[in-house]
């Protein structure tokens, strides 16, 4: 008997062509290179930059300049799952492949008005790559600008060869007894403070403390939080700052970590840092703040004890 469509498996099939359809975008975009890369806008008659996405991925545009967000136009807009402006970053990830040769524009306008006024991108799908971060520039970079972007790239690596040194030496101290031969731990003992949590009138960034505490040895201190995502896109702290309430002294973090990845949209995850050996009084206040690596969600914990 010849095959034929009825209307009972007829769900069946669009569904198991949708999971295969969707089965292909995923097996597509998980053998693409992932690319950060920084880029100077088009000027007018020139080329509009193109950026690969690819379904699935999240791709973050930053801007060098405020944006006007509610100028942003985006063609096919119903084909993403996120399209998440911020005040210099737009974050998108498609739902689905864009299809060979397509173009979908993306325009928005700057806030201040000066020229280019616009920023236009051309998202397309490439099958080798795809960009999971685009810096843009509304201008080349004098020399001297450059020169100084260096130096201040040079001195943060500085910084974390002498961080990644002192977590190499902590390394091997993985139980109460490695701690003690380590002179981690002496007979001062551990000290522990709650951090309180946040009421959510008070959130930043649409991210909030849902509870913490502080560890204080002779030799380390630690702070653990533990932060809900409010928002619309994943999080990630890459850089914790750890300042005195009275005297703006900075005290040197040496490492932020966590479990997961990053905190998506509605998860908490547990943040932890650890910091320099203490050399402040036990129970001396701090203000910390977390900084992603966009710096457009910052989240402030105003009153730590350690």
């Amino acid at each position: 008997m010849p095959f034929s469509f009825s209307a009972l498996n007829l769900p069946l099939v669009l569904g198991g062509l949708l999971l295969f359809t969707a089965a292909q975008a995923q097996s597509a975009s998980s053998v693409r290179e992932r690319r950060d890369r920084r880029v100077v806008l088009p000027r007018p008659g020139e080329p509009v930059l193109e950026v690969p996405v690819a379904a699935g991925i999240l791709t973050t545009l930053v801007l060098d300049s405020a944006l006007d967000r509610a100028s942003v136009e985006l063609e096919g807009r119903t084909r993403f799952k996120l399209v998440d402006v911020g005040e210099r970053a737009i974050n998108l990830e498609p739902v689905m492949e864009l299809g060979a040769g397509e173009h979908l524009m993306l325009r928005v306008r700057f806030a201040d008005g000066a020229f280019p006024e616009h920023a236009v991108f051309a998202l397309v799908s490439h099958p080798a790559v795809v960009d999971t971060r685009v810096e843009a520039s509304r201008r080349p970079l004098a020399p001297e600008a450059l020169q100084a972007e260096l130096s201040e790239v040079r001195a943060q690596l500085a910084a974390k060869d002498a961080e990644l040194a002192a977590l190499r030496a902590r390394g091997d101290a993985s139980s109460p007894s490695a701690l003690a031969l380590a002179g981690l731990l002496d007979e001062a003992g551990v000290s522990a403070r709650k951090v309180d949590d946040q009421p959510k009138k008070e959130m930043q960034s649409s991210l909030r403390v849902m509870a913490g505490f502080s560890l204080r040895a002779s030799a380390w201190g630690v702070v653990s939080v533990a932060v809900k995502n409010y928002g619309k896109t994943p999080w990630t702290p890459t850089e914790a700052r750890l300042t005195r309430s009275t005297g703006g002294v900075t005290v040197q973090v040496l490492g932020v970590h966590m479990k997961q990845p990053r905190i998506g949209p509605g998860e908490v995850g547990t943040v932890v840092m650890e910091t320099e050996d203490p050399a402040w009084d036990r129970g001396t206040l701090f203000r910390l703040e977390l900084v992603d690596s966009t710096g457009t969600r910052p989240l402030l914990v105003p009153s730590v004890a350690l």
